[in-house]
Parts: structure tokens; sequence; C-alpha cells
């Protein structure tokens, strides 16, 4: 029957994602209202110049300049590319450990890395002044040379390959069967490099950037995996704790949350011993005094304001969120987990976003300190963004959800 299989599937999973309540009719209508909102600041208000031919408008109007290109959108770019890597946190815990607890949540980890990785897309196209020059990447790929092409050959990978074992899962509990083994082996063997990997080349490029040493640290790679491994499945656990507080019927086993908290735990104590590291050497041995410097205007101050904000918010509330997670009262309940967890995610995103792609201050040219100011126009484009893709996550959410419903009354 073609309703049986792959296309019927994916019409199965749009279908259905698109019904519900009606306060989740609400919710997607607001998404959409705020979505159509960014993409028109985008390409009437920002992108004028390209699309309508307009003399106005433009990269101007943002934040970002000749001395300082990367803003708001890469910020993004950088936090959701480590929300999407710890996806494969969770198929190992189900299908490499055997932790069948593990497998009613690895579908909602699969859909998170998918639009994890659509969102930072998203931001790379947003931060173009001509977004329409992407396409002169296509004939050059891959260069083995260009970071740049290794990051949009991972990304895009990685995006693929959980893309497609979601649909493919949500397709077998449809028809009432498990994933086969045949699936899911070379499913982990190719997946699990991509997912290190999205992060690693990441941070490859970030540290490249010689005019920034700050960056120049071989820890900035495993410092993004510790983080990504903190916020991803910190923001999964809130999902699925909303989803069990809303939907009065899913019941997800507290080893689950107790384990995943143990990840985060572990990875957040990780993330700040290597920025502690990295200060150390800064402040302590260091040979490159712009480096210094760079440094001690985030740690005290007197670079971009903003930064020095975001970087205390990272340290002070990153070891709160270390030490909730050890305490007693907190692991004994889910709503202490789901706090601990939303802590971690303010944590890693005040951490992994100006405060990464941006140091203390930026040297132009002229050996004059160039500043970076958030506009709004930024920040309802990247409403917009994410509003748009949150659409998507919703939609994939709302059917894995019906789906797993279906299988749990057919099995009781």
């Amino acid at each position: 029957m073609a309703g049986r299989g792959i296309l019927g599937t994916l019409i199965y999973i749009f279908r259905e994602g698109l019904k519900g309540p009606a306060a989740y009719k609400m919710l997607l209508a607001g998404l959409a209202l705020m979505a159509v909102y960014g993409v028109y600041l985008w390409v009437f208000v920002q992108h004028a110049p390209v699309f309508l031919g307009s003399e106005s408008g433009g990269l101007v109007l943002t934040g970002v300049n000749e001395d300082v290109p990367w803003g708001l959108y890469i910020s993004f770019f950088t936090f959701w590319v480590g929300v999407a890597a710890s996806a494969v946190i969770f198929s190992f815990a189900a299908y490499v450990f055997g932790d069948m607890h593990f497998k009613k949540i690895v579908p909602l980890a699969e859909a998170q890395a998918v639009v994890a990785l659509v969102i930072t897309v998203w931001g790379i196209v947003a931060n173009l002044g001509h977004p329409e020059r992407a396409l002169v990447l296509m004939p050059q790929l891959a260069n083995p040379r260009s970071m740049l092409d290794w990051d949009f050959i991972v990304i895009f990978t990685y995006m693929a390959l959980n893309a497609v074992a979601f649909v493919y899962t949500v397709h077998k509990y449809r028809l009432g069967e498990d994933l086969p083994r045949k699936f899911i082996v070379p499913f982990m063997i190719v997946s699990t490099p991509f997912a290190i990997g999205i992060h690693t080349v990441t941070a490859w490029i970030f540290h490249a950037l010689t005019s920034r040493p700050a960056l120049n640290t071989a820890l900035l790679a495993p410092r993004f995996i510790a983080t990504a491994f903190a916020s991803g499945p910190a923001l999964l656990l809130l999902l699925v704790y909303i989803l069990e507080k809303t939907t009065g019927w899913l019941r997800v086993d507290f080893s689950v949350y107790r384990r995943t908290l143990n990840v985060i735990v572990i990875s957040l104590a990780t993330g700040l011993f290597f920025t502690l590291a990295e200060f150390h050497e800064a402040l302590w041995y260091t040979t490159e005094p712009l480096k210094r410097e760079q440094l001690l205007a985030t740690l005290l101050g007197g670079g971009i304001p903003l930064l020095t904000t975001l970087f205390w918010l990272w340290l002070s509330l990153g070891v709160a969120a270390a030490i909730l997670g050890m305490l007693p009262s907190i692991r004994s309940s889910k709503a202490g987990i789901a706090f601990t967890a939303l802590v971690t995610f303010i944590a890693v995103f005040s951490e992994k976003t100006l405060a990464t792609i941006l140091p203390g201050f930026v040297i132009n040219p002229l050996g004059l300190q160039a500043s970076y100011n958030i506009t709004p126009l930024e920040v309802f484009v990247s409403i917009g963004i994410h509003a748009t893709v949150f659409i998507l996550f919703a939609i994939l959410v709302r059917s894995y959800i019906v789906t797993l419903k279906s299988v749990e009354e057919g099995v009781k």
C-alpha cells in the first residue's frame, strides 16, 4: 500500500504534526506569525539590495561590520551545532548499551538534531550579504584544504543521517516493527564521527583566526564538545519533562532522567575545567600579550560589555548547575532534574553564543578597538529564524508522540 511506504510515512508525519488541540494550533499560529515577520525583515529590509534591487538596506543595518563580521547570527550557529551534536548520546544509550528505556526518546533526539542544524544553516545564510553567492561553494566541494567545505559536508551529512533515522523509525513504528540491526549498526558507525565532527570542525574554523588570539587554543574543540554534551541533553530532558506534563499519558522511566543528568554534570564540569585551563594558560604563561588582553577584557570588562556579562553567567550558572546536579534532593525528582537542565541550558547558551565567537575586544587593521552592538533587526530576524524551524520541530515531535501512543496502546 502506498500509504504504508516511506512516502506515506512522510505524508503521515506532516498530516499528524499539523493536527492537535486548540492550544497546539495556537502555538503553531504564533510561531508562524513570528516567522513571517522575521522573513519579511530579512528579505525586505536586510537583503533589500539583493532581492529588491533597492539602494537602501544590507548588512550595514546590522551590528556587523568590516572588522566584526560575525555577530548574533553566527553565535546562534555556534550554539545550535553543539545541541545537534549531542543526539548521538541517546542513540548510544539505546542501541549500543542496550538501555531500552532510552529507546523511547531517541527519535526526539534525532528530531532535535535535525532542527538544530536547520537553524545553523539559516544563521549562516542570514549572515551573508549576498546569500546567492553561497552557490559558489558547490562546484568546489569537497576541497580538503578548506575548513568551510568540511563544515558544509559534516553539517549536511549529519542532518541527513538524523532525518533518515527519524523518518525510518516512525515508519517502522507505524508498521508495528522494531528497527532492524542492519539499520542500527551502520547508522551508529557512520553517525558517531559526524556527531563529533560537526562541532570539532566548527572549533577548528574559529581557532584558525589569527587576528583573534583568544580563540587560538587547541582546547577550543574539546570545550565545544564538552559543553555540547551538556546543553543538548539538557534541552531534550526539558522537552521530555514538558511532554510528560502536557500529554497526560507519556511516561519516561526515571532512570533516563538520572543517567542523562550524570552526563550533563560530567560534561558541564569538563567544560568549566577547560575554560579554567584556557584562562590559566593565558594569564600566567602565554607569550601573546594580545591574547591575555582579550581574555582579561572578557573576564573583567573593558571590551564589549555584553561579553563580560555572558561569560560570568556561564561561570556562575555552570557551577550552580553542576552543584545542583550532585544534590540528592535534586536528583530524586524529575522536577529538580528538569530545573537543573534549565540552568544548564542557560549557562551554556551564555557561553557558546557571543561570548565564544567574539574575544573581549576586536582589533581592526589600524590597531583600534572595533565594537559590536546587537541591533533590533538582528534580534527579530533571529526570532523569525527560530520560529520557522520550531514549527518543523513541533510537527516532528507531535507526529512521533502520536505514533508512540498508538504503539503503546497496541502493546497494551
